[in-house]
């Protein structure tokens, strides 16, 4: 058996010249080293979460050891995470994310309709909701210039300046034969930050330009549209926030204005 005992003050704990240590990695982090009598060790530690005080305010106990080295001698181990709303060292590096992101407009958005007025696009629906109807088939463009069934979609020609009848019938066809959206690609641009207090969150819906990162090397004729934001615990005991601003992005004009002010 060891004959070791603790020399020092019996009712305090004596900070190792080692210590503190300070990590700066993926986080910011302090680790204490006490000796002292090995009941006391014990009795001092502190639990996950603990926010600090004194001279350890704006930090958070990470993880608390207490070891026995011989006979009456312990040592303490406490480390530390910066958080806290106290907290002034620096924040972890935010990620980003551009991926490509399918969409898959209505079909009369091509290109391929460009200038069909929309009165000529609702005829043309209404027209194809009644040839569905009728169960005439999927040829039609003979089913609305038959004369017995011209009369019957007389909306259909109320513009034929322009090509905007030609541009009906096409559209009608394509429809007919199910093609009622089309493949495009556009961006889905996130990030993230960091905090040590809670930051506000946007709802999205809103047309802009995204910060970022990358903000400087986005895709060149791409219009932004904001999503509703992601918040996410990132230190212990919410002493640390991760915010994820998420973005979608179409070609310019894609968003409509006056739905996504």
């Amino acid at each position: 058996m060891s004959l070791v005992i603790w020399k020092g003050p019996t009712n305090a704990l004596v900070l190792q010249p080692n210590s503190p240590r300070l990590v700066y990695g993926d986080r910011v982090k302090a680790v204490d080293i006490y000796k002292g009598q090995q009941s006391l060790c014990a009795e001092s530690m502190l639990a996950r979460g603990t926010f600090g005080t004194g001279f350890r305010a704006g930090w958070v106990v990470n993880q608390c050891t207490c070891d026995t080295a011989r006979g009456d001698i312990g040592t303490l181990t406490i480390e530390w995470e910066a958080g806290g709303s106290e907290a002034d060292q620096p924040l972890p590096t935010g990620d980003f994310s551009l991926e490509p992101q399918e969409i898959y407009p209505k079909i009369e958005r091509n290109p391929f309709f460009t200038g069909i007025c929309p009165d000529m696009i609702r005829a043309t629906y209404n027209a194809l909701y009644a040839v569905n109807q009728s169960g005439a088939g999927p040829n039609a463009s003979v089913i609305l210039t038959s004369a017995a069934n011209l009369a019957n979609y007389a909306s259909f020609a109320v513009n034929t300046a322009n090509g905007q009848l030609e541009l009906s019938y096409l559209l009608l066809d394509k429809l007919a034969n199910g093609e009622e959206s089309y493949y495009i690609a556009g961006y889905r641009y996130s990030f993230s930050s960091y905090s040590y207090t809670a930051p506000d969150l946007s709802t999205g819906g809103i047309i802009g330009t995204p910060d970022g990162p990358i903000a400087g090397d986005l895709p060149n004729g791409v219009q932004w549209l904001r999503l509703a934001d992601k918040i996410e615990p990132a230190g212990v005991n919410g002493s640390m926030f991760k915010l994820t601003e998420n973005w979608i992005g179409g070609p310019d004009g894609y968003w409509d204005s006056d739905l996504y002010a």
